[in-house]
């Protein structure tokens, strides 16, 4: 099993985001700074020792390490000197490297506070943002969420939550991203963040519905929905789930992250047999960044019927392997659909292009963020998590898919206006380029 553990990179960033809004920190205690500069320390070691690019970590990254380390032997706060180990890691330039403050899963993860009934900040609505025409426009809405119960819709713009105005925040976000790839990644995940607070508490949100008119809706907000995944030393994650059929005789399956082999699978394989005699398939990746790598193969080998064929190759400093499918029984081999949007990350980006690069799918949405190394996350002396990769990605047809993300075959804008009016443009195009087939 390969730690290709892309939702971590979004965690690290709703967990930092979480704990920027904390009070002002307590001066470092001695016992603390040398516990940081051991922790600066372990993570330049780390990554130079584990880089699968031996230039990348040579002579510039052992200078970049001795310009900083004074930074962290005379910070005052914990901020301070993660400061300077952000920057070191920043200096990379790559997606998957960062570092995951030890009180954020006090803040995030239950399981890792041991306070399962009272978490900081666990509790959530149950919609989902994106930056669209310059507004937070709700894109999803989980069903049986308390959004859904206070009637909280597709398209509505959110203009405040707990009377905090939102359409700054948007505009500064699309100013700092707005030459970056993972722009709407980075804005997705920070609108996020802002949507999250102390589970059973009431947060008050402030939309645009039909024809801009304001719509004040009150929110329980609950724990979050899906099964609780524990994975290595990642704060714990929810696997969502949903089959439901989006057109008749077309299978469909959207999946939150790639975690829980056992049940992802499982509901795949069901999926897949109940829908043998059907006209098409759809995977829905949108929102999903990524998780086990490996698990990218188990799902191929469930489209395709010819052996030998691969998703790409992971490369080490040390080796390659071949993301070979191994074809089922009883594949599906009708016309299959994946839908991708900004936060279809690393694993996501994986099984679409892979699967895309033999011709054996149709890819549909918006650009991905081209995050897509495979990582690992550690432990270090302070406390806090330290995030980094160990391989590059290159797809079947040899393209590195970091930075550069899955390759569109139907690019298609999402508008608040399509939303509004109870249409999935993506989902429709899939629909529609499904029936257009050949029986």
């Amino acid at each position: 099993m390969l730690s290709a553990i892309s939702r971590s990179a979004v965690i690290l960033l709703v967990l930092n985001a979480a704990c920027a809004s904390k009070p002002a920190q307590p001066e470092l205690t001695e016992k603390e700074r040398a516990a940081q500069v051991a922790s600066y320390d372990a993570a330049y070691s780390k990554i130079k020792e584990r880089h699968f690019d031996p230039v990348k970590v040579g002579a510039d990254w052992d200078a970049k390490h001795a310009q900083l380390r004074p930074k962290v032997e005379n910070a005052k706060t914990q901020d301070e000197a993660r400061a300077a180990t952000k920057e070191l890691i920043a200096s990379l330039q790559q997606s998957h490297f960062g570092i995951i403050p030890a009180e954020a899963y006090e803040d995030i993860s239950p399981a890792a506070s041991n306070a399962r009934d009272t978490p900081d900040n666990g509790g959530e609505p149950g919609f989902e943002l994106r930056a669209i025409e310059g507004q937070a426009v709700v894109t999803r809405v989980a069903p049986g969420s308390g959004a859904e119960s206070a009637g909280i819709n597709r398209g509505w713009a959110l203009t405040s939550v707990n009377g905090k105005p939102v359409a700054p925040i948007v505009a500064k976000l699309e100013k700092a991203h707005a030459d970056s790839r993972d722009r709407g990644m980075m804005i997705a995940v920070a609108l996020r963040s802002l949507l999250h607070g102390p589970e059973g508490s009431t947060s008050s949100f402030e939309f645009l519905g039909t024809d801009d008119k304001p719509v004040v809706v009150e929110v329980v907000l609950e724990p979050p929905q899906g099964t609780p995944v524990e994975f290595g030393n990642l704060p714990t994650m929810y696997l969502e789930i949903d089959r439901t059929p989006r057109a008749p005789d077309i299978g469909y399956m959207w999946f939150s992250v790639w975690f829980d082999p056992p049940k992802l699978m499982s509901e795949l394989q069901t999926a897949v047999k109940e829908c043998s005699g059907c006209k098409g398939f759809i995977i829905d990746l949108r929102g999903n960044i990524g998780g086990i790598g490996a698990l990218a193969m188990g799902f191929g080998g469930w489209f395709v019927d010819k052996p030998d064929q691969r998703l790409g190759t992971l490369i080490t400093r040390d080796s390659r392997l071949n993301f070979v499918l191994n074809p089922r029984a009883t594949p599906f081999t009708g016309p299959l659909a994946i839908l991708v949007d900004e936060m279809s990350a690393s694993t996501s980006e994986i099984f679409a292009e892979g699967m895309r690069d033999i011709g054996r799918a149709r890819v549909f949405g918006t650009p991905t963020p081209g995050a897509a190394l495979p990582s690992t996350v550690e432990i270090l002396p302070s406390g806090d998590r330290l995030q980094f990769a160990f391989a590059n990605y290159i797809s079947a047809k040899g393209e590195p898919l970091e930075a550069q993300g899955v390759h569109i075959d139907e690019p298609i804008a999402i508008t608040r206006v399509a939303l509004l009016a109870g249409s999935d443009p993506v989902l429709d195009a899939a629909i529609s380029w499904i029936r257009s087939q050949p029986k």
